[in-house]
């Protein structure tokens, strides 16, 4: 019997006036981007750089989620 992998989370950073980082790929994401990764079945988790606060929930609408 084979076992699902699931998918590792892509960490993004969020830093000041929205921006999303993605360090992984070491380029800027838009939040059309964002939605479009979550859609496509990606995890994403969204990490505020300043407070480190995981804002994962305020930035990806639940419908997507």
């Amino acid at each position: 019997m084979q076992t699902k992998k699931s998918q590792p989370i892509r960490q993004l950073k969020r830093y000041a006036g929205c921006r999303l980082y993605d360090p992984e790929n070491k380029a800027y994401v838009s939040a059309a981007e964002l939605e479009r990764l979550k859609v496509q079945g990606l995890r994403i988790a969204v990490r505020d750089v300043e407070t480190g606060q995981d804002v994962t929930d305020e930035l990806i609408p639940s419908r997507v989620q």
